[in-house]
């Protein structure tokens, strides 16, 4: 907006519904100082802080172009310097740049309009006077559409109208490319038709190992009219490397980035590729009209102008809000209205969401299929072509080639990750602190977890799992990661909490080792042992067995007096997770065996809770359940789940109750030993706030007791 104080700048923001939308340089001066006395006694808007003012407004400002959100700047504007400097910001951030002029209004309406504005606003004559001297005398820069307040409404109403493409035969929708290049090709084999209209929706790169490939195919098509290329989240990254910019993923710049560099590209050539890039699509074919996007709305907006890039990229709501965002559309829009998007697809959904919504994303990168929706007179039709060209999602970590024990007992002495404890000739290997805290996790570090070795007879004398990790916790355990890589059925057992107890054998001794996950001696160890030979009656039975197929037990102990956790018991118990071979790889017993070696020495095993036997059968009991603090399993609270799939790859979920209660113990620890917390930001709901509240009321010897102790005695008190 350009016009002086006075004009009528505030109003007219006001009569079209525009101050959401505006940064008012007022407004900021008033919140970094309010109305100063000036030396006549009038209250006044302090100019003082300025640089401040505008240092402000600008970060706000591009804070909002890097989410492509429609913004007025109110004020006024009146030096060409001012205004090159949103010139810069629009080149950027690639933003058409408006300007309404208000400077034909006559300086004498000005005046008057200026005495009648609230006291601290009002400004001296000569400020008006100077003002349209610069009016006059600095030009408005070049490259901004200068318009009247009154041409206002009709030019933001045209600026995205809709187009007419019922002259093309077919109108081709293809979904996320990422890098999959023949399979692309596979689809355009016979080129790109003139009387058909191609529109791709974004993400071309990133994942797949045909970047490149895809690059060159984009560069050859896209001044074609017949072709509109979409934007996707990925496509940021293209754009900070075409720039010499920071700021690209790991994946990107592992993996992308080598492969166009080695393709020589130039790149100004990319920088104006990517200039092509649309936001949208929004057309009608014959009766029907039809949105675009690469994330999904859930409505047509009365005017495109008002929603952000960030949301026609990245879609409304978050990732997992697909289906319902696609259920808001069909609820929003009339029978004649579609949408088509890409980008995210968690529950494997078909490519028809509904009656009137489909979804692009088929995860070709990972093996998946490229998803295509074609346009023509006689409706919309649905085509999948299944992508072979791709690199394999790896859930193993562990690479280690079949070296000897010597080799690995050096290898596990020789990483500052991993700590050895000795116990006579047996060393335990476990991972440090440091190395969870840090996650550095590899082949050595995940290998180190309760792993006993023999070093005199260089035998592996009793070792428990390697480490796996929860949903979501590393890059591999990502949802999207886990929806391409799982095989099936998939098993979830329940996990229960208490602590690691492993059975082995060293045949130094000709004895079972009996033992906690870190130590042969100390609480843990003791205890273990202690529940083991009340529950176990045939010790001999079991060490026969363990040394002559050179296996180890892993246990959960439960030991609710001497080692209570978050979850209550009522009693001690042994529970027999899993049977794992005494080798340096990793292999277990399946779990029809592992039930007949329970049957065999009267052992309580883990339970199997359920079986999956697709993505969208654990995906869908996922979202159910994880964010339910009240999910019992068979009328129990338990810590969660661990899941197997078919090719014995594990992971595991944590329920909420048990993340709840783990939570308030830290909170009872640092109450013990600070009297408070220091984030109390941390407590989200009205229990967790009044559990920290009743905390602070206790006294130092009531806080030694457990959190179940804690728990039980706070849920009685408070809790109806």
């Amino acid at each position: 907006m350009r016009g002086a104080p006075g004009v009528g700048k505030s109003t007219f923001l006001k009569e079209n519904n525009l101050e959401q939308y505006s940064l008012c340089a007022d407004d900021i001066r008033l919140l970094v100082q309010s109305p100063a006395l000036n030396i006549d006694g009038n209250w006044i808007i302090s100019q003082k802080n300025d640089k401040r003012v505008w240092q402000l407004l600008f970060t706000i400002l591009e804070d909002r172009m890097n989410r492509g959100e429609f913004t007025i700047i109110d004020a006024t504007n009146s030096k060409t310097v001012e205004m090159n400097r949103y010139k810069e910001l629009a080149e950027k951030y690639r933003y058409r740049k408006y300007l309404i002029d208000f400077t034909d209004v006559s300086i004498d309406i000005v005046k008057k309009r200026n005495k009648n504005r609230k006291k601290y606003k009002v400004v001296p004559e000569e400020v008006i006077d100077n003002m349209y001297a610069r009016f006059k005398t600095q030009k408005i820069p070049s490259g901004f559409i200068v318009i009247k307040p009154e041409e206002f409404k009709e030019t933001i109403k045209n600026i995205y109208s809709i187009r007419d493409f019922s002259k093309y035969n077919k109108i081709h929708h293809i979904g996320d490319i990422h890098g999959c290049f023949t399979v692309l090709n596979e689809y355009l084999k016979d080129g790109l038709k003139d009387n058909e209209l191609y529109i791709f929706i974004g993400d071309y790169l990133d994942r797949g190992i045909e970047n490149a490939d895809v690059i060159k195919l984009l560069l050859e098509i896209y001044t074609k009219e017949n072709v509109i290329l979409l934007t996707g989240n990925h496509e940021t990254y293209l754009y900070n490397y075409a720039h010499d910019l920071p700021g690209v993923s790991k994946e990107f710049e592992i993996n992308t980035r080598p492969q166009l560099i080695k393709a020589n590209y130039n790149k100004k050539d990319i920088r104006q590729l990517y200039r092509k890039f649309a936001q949208f699509a929004y057309y009608k074919y014959y009766d029907k009209i039809v949105l675009v996007t690469h994330g999904g709305l859930s409505c047509i907006p009365d005017n495109f102008v008002f929603i952000s890039t960030d949301q026609l990229i990245k879609g409304v709501g978050s990732y997992k809000d697909m289906e319902k965002v696609n259920e808001s559309f069909l609820e929003n829009t009339d029978e004649n209205v579609y949408q088509i998007h890409g980008h995210r697809n968690d529950s494997s959904s078909p490519i028809q969401i509904n009656k009137r919504c489909f979804n692009l994303c088929g995860g070709a990168e990972f093996g998946g299929n490229l998803r295509i929706v074609i346009l023509s007179k006689d409706g919309f039709k649905c085509v999948e072509i299944p992508n072979t060209i791709y690199k394999p999602v790896e859930n193993k970590i562990n690479n280690i080639d079949n070296i000897t024990i010597e080799k690995l007992i050096c290898l596990l002495r020789d990483n500052k990750h991993i700590q050895e404890k000795k116990f006579g000739s047996i060393s335990s290997f476990n991972f440090t602190r440091d190395a969870f805290y840090d996650k550095v996790w590899n082949d050595i570090t995940t290998k180190a977890r309760g792993l006993f070795i023999n070093t005199n007879t260089n035998k592996i004398v009793a070792r428990s799992y390697e480490k796996f990790f929860n949903i979501n916790e590393v890059e591999r355990n990502k949802l999207k990661n886990l929806q391409n890589s799982l095989s099936y059925p998939l098993k979830a057992y329940v996990k229960y909490n208490g602590f690691l107890g492993i059975v082995g054998y060293d045949e130094e001794i000709d004895d079972l080792l009996i033992t906690s996950k870190t130590s042969l001696t100390g609480s843990y160890s003791d205890n273990f042992k202690r529940i083991f030979d009340i529950k176990i009656n045939n010790k001999n039975s079991i060490k026969n067995y363990l040394k002559n197929n050179n296996l180890s037990f892993v246990f959960e102990v439960i030991d609710p007096v001497n080692d209570p956790h978050i979850i209550e018991y009522d009693l001690e118990d042994i529970i027999l997770l899993d049977v794992i071979d005494r080798e340096m790889n990793y292999k277990k017993l399946s779990y029809e065996e592992l039930i007949q070696v329970g049957n065999m020495f009267n052992l309580n095993i883990k339970e199997l809770a359920f079986t999956f036997q697709n993505w969208n059968e654990f995906y869908n009991w996922y979202n159910t359940i994880k964010e339910d603090i009240n999910y019992k399993y068979n009328n129990n609270y338990i810590e969660g789940f661990v899941l197997e799939d078919n090719n014995k790859f594990m992971f595991k979920m944590k329920l909420a109750y048990y993340n709840n209660w783990k939570l308030m113990r830290n909170v009872k620890d640092s109450v013990v030993k600070h009297g408070a917390i220091r984030y109390t930001g941390a407590l989200t709901t009205e229990e967790q706030n009044m559990f920290y509240g009743w905390l602070k009321e206790l006294s130092k010897e009531e806080l030694k007791q457990d959190i179940i102790s804690l728990r039980k005695k706070f849920l009685n008190k408070y809790v109806k």
